[in-house]
This record gives C-alpha cells, structure tokens and sequence, in this order.
C-alpha cells in the first residue's frame, strides 16, 4: 500500500490546502463580533486571535514562497522574532469579525497563489522555518495549520471531521519524529483520528499519557 506521504504531490498538496481554506472561510462566514471575541479552545486565546494567527501565518509562508521563486530567503519565518509574531497578533485579535475574515480570506488565498508558482526544481529549496525545511514542506505546514486551528476555533468544526488523507500524512511524519525525540513517551491505542488529537496536544479523553511539548 502506498503512503499518503509519499502519494500527495506537491500540487496534491496545494489542493488540500485550498479544500482547507474553503472549509475555514465557510466556518467563518457570519461569524459575528461576539463570537469572534469569545474564547476559542486555545487557552488564552479569543477566536480573534486564531483568525489573526491563520492570516499571519499565511503571509510568513507567502514570503517563504516569494524567496523561493526569487531565490532571496526569507530569513526568519516572522521578521522581528516570537515577540513580534505575538505583537502582531494580539494587535489585531480585537478587530471587527468582517475585517478579522477578510484578513483570513486575502492572506491564506495569497499564500496558494504564491506557493503554486514554485516549480519542481526550486523544491528542494530551503526555508527556514523552526528548522530548515525543503520547499515542498511548505504546503503540508499551511495545511496542518488550517486544518488544526479550524478545530481550536471552538465553532462547527470537530477532529473527528478532519480528512482521512491530512490524518494519516500528519501520523506518517510525526509519530516517527516523537519516537525519534521522546523515545519514553507511550503511544496509547486509539482510533487514528484521536491519536492524532492526543499526538498534537489536543486530548479527546482522559487518562492519556502525557505529550511534551510539540510544533502544533
């Protein structure tokens, strides 16, 4: 059988992310100012401050895609480090919610357009994001992002509705990396859809071992 990892090309990939980001514009449609300054499931955070954190998200990997393209790297995923990133979103988390989803809707629509006109030999390019990454990660951090905020936002969308394909891609890659990085740490027997919940923090039941802290 042949892995989801290794079946999603980079086009596959790209199309994910567009599926994704139609399926979070479609949660956020209507949203009203209440809701979006109500606490998401993220703690500490109001649902303004994910939409806030998808946009900038978006525009830091569209700079990855526009360094890759000219062959000018970005330097730093957020420029002005962890502090700014978090400046920038506490700044905008408060914003009326129709200026909060145009926000979302423009940066993560950009982002696939930029990322799109990479081509097949500027791939293996890197970019540095937490670690250095080739260019065809890109699209898979992006999709991980939507698809796993679009849950923290506490509105209609569960993990047990995440796609079977961004479940297994994600199991794929990062149950051999825990291993790698934690080799105590016990994988507990679940569904493969709670496994990945619990593997990214984001426990579906109780009385599961504990996970170190992980880039999600």
């Amino acid at each position: 059988m042949t892995s989801p990892r290794a079946a999603l090309s980079f086009a596959e990939l790209l199309d994910a992310v567009a599926e994704s980001q139609t399926a979070v514009e479609a949660t956020l449609e209507g949203v009203t100012d209440d809701q979006a300054r109500e606490p998401s499931l993220l703690p500490g955070w109001s649902r303004g401050h994910v939409i806030t954190h998808l946009a900038r998200n978006a525009d830091a990997l569209h700079r990855f895609a526009v360094g890759v393209i000219t062959g000018e790297a970005a330097p730093e995923m957020y420029p002005g480090g962890p502090a700014a990133r978090a400046a920038a979103i506490e700044e905008g988390a408060g914003r009326p919610a129709e200026l909060l989803v145009a926000d979302f809707r423009f940066a993560g629509r950009r982002v696939i357009e930029s990322l799109s006109r990479i081509t097949e030999d500027r791939y293996e390019t890197p970019v540095n994001w937490r670690r250095q990454v080739p260019a065809r990660q890109v699209p898979v951090l992006r999709w991980r992002e939507l698809e796993i905020h679009h849950v923290d936002l506490g509105l209609d969308r569960t993990a047990a509705e995440w796609p079977e394909t961004f479940v297994e891609h994600t199991l794929e890659s990062e149950l051999p990396a825990l291993a790698a990085e934690h080799p105590d740490v016990t994988v507990p027997e679940l569904p493969r859809t709670e496994l990945l919940a619990w593997l990214i923090g984001r426990p579906t039941r109780e009385g599961l071992p504990p996970v170190p802290a992980w880039p999600f």
